[in-house]
């Protein structure tokens, strides 16, 4: 068993509509080879179980809730949703996702993005730390 660890960031304004999947950016900081970015979504490689913490940053196009939902392998991962209320179009709101993922064996291995749901939104920051237990 091996360790590895990513921390990826985007700093870039990004506009994303509800349903659409938030770019994680590249990669600041990597450790070992069963973590990497592909594209919009993080690839893990090696079975075992993984912690994911992100930061997301939005701006939405109208007052209301906004909604980041972490999935793996297109299947939402249970309690892995964040969700914030802004008061008026453009005002920014912080959301958090805290979760433990399992990669099985066998070759499955796991792909995570972050999907927008509820409203279309501004993403200004997206910060990912994905770390193998």
């Amino acid at each position: 068993m091996s360790r590895s660890a990513m921390y990826t960031a985007n700093t870039g304004a990004q506009v994303v509509a509800v349903g659409g999947t938030i770019a994680p950016g590249g990669i600041i900081r990597r450790f070992g080879c069963s973590v990497d970015l592909n594209g919009t979504a993080i690839n893990v490689t090696e079975a075992g179980y993984y912690s994911v913490s992100a930061s997301i940053t939005a701006e939405p196009t109208a007052a209301g809730t906004v909604t980041a939902t972490l999935f793996n392998n297109g299947v939402e991962v249970p309690g892995a949703t964040a969700s914030e209320t802004a008061a008026a179009a453009g005002d920014p709101v912080n959301m958090a996702i805290e979760a433990v993922v399992r990669i099985h064996c066998g070759g499955n291995a796991g792909s995570l993005s972050f999907v927008l749901e509820d409203a279309a939104a501004t993403i200004t920051n997206i910060a990912v730390v994905v770390e193998k237990l």
